[in-house]
């Protein structure tokens, strides 16, 4: 198995705990890799308002799980743009598993073109934004893709509608916070996610352990905003 870069994915077994554009207000200073996989380091991460959305909706859906789940994207310049989520584990992941998702995923970014996996996004049971329990994952992905960033989910920034994701990103063999001043997710995008979440429309997403026991569900979600005006806003550049 390989990444989108062409080294191997070999993890250890895991146990995971698993409108107007507007910058977020800094909670930390960013600093990116220099060098690696995704060329030089991005100081903007742009995500996709159905990319945000299907994070925290997996995370709401099995609220009291640890999830994780897989970022797509692609590199322009100094911005990295996030345009698809992955949702993967709501039970503990072992790395037989993590293999046959990654393997899975880069034959779907292939297919697509231009894109890879760019990050991931974690959430806790107890709401804990410690990406500790996650890490042996982080490393392995940043090993294939030097900017990678993880992401935890912040529950308590949902009912406020705030961004509620705190990202790290991997830099000269640390993680190091990223600022939020430096995530690109308009007003309106966080305003829709709210209302989709309200709207318990989380219930429908599949994620990989659900498409391990029912082969019928699809875990990339095509249709899971069609109809919705979440799919027509459009991403920040």
């Amino acid at each position: 198995l390989k990444s989108p870069v062409g080294a191997p994915w070999i993890p250890a077994p895991i146990t995971p705990s698993i409108g107007s554009r507007r910058r977020m207000p800094a909670t930390g200073s960013s600093s990116g890799p220099g060098g690696g996989g995704g060329g030089t380091a991005p100081k903007t991460w742009s995500f996709d308002p159905k990319a945000y959305a299907k994070a925290l909706m997996h995370s709401c859906k099995y609220s009291s799980e640890a999830v994780t789940g897989v970022f797509i994207g692609s590199t322009s310049g100094k911005v990295l743009k996030v345009v698809d989520a992955m949702p993967l584990f709501h039970t503990h992941s072992l790395a037989p598993m993590l293999k046959v998702a990654c393997m899975l995923i880069e034959q779907h970014c292939r297919a697509v073109g231009g894109i890879e996996i760019v990050g991931m996004y974690h959430a806790t049971a107890s709401g804990s934004l410690d990406m500790t329990p996650v890490k042996p994952i982080a490393d392995k992905l940043a090993s294939n893709f030097s900017p990678a960033s993880v992401w935890t989910v912040d529950a308590a920034k949902l009912p406020e509608r705030q961004f509620a994701l705190r990202g790290m990103c991997h830099s000269k063999e640390e993680w190091k916070p990223i600022g939020s001043d430096a995530v690109s997710l308009s007003d309106e995008a966080l305003q829709h996610t709210a209302r989709v979440i309200s709207e318990m429309k989380y219930l429908e997403i599949v994620d990989f352990d659900d498409h391990l026991n029912d082969a019928s569900l699809s875990w990339l979600n095509q249709n899971l905003f069609k109809g919705d005006p979440l799919s027509e806003i459009e991403t920040p550049e």
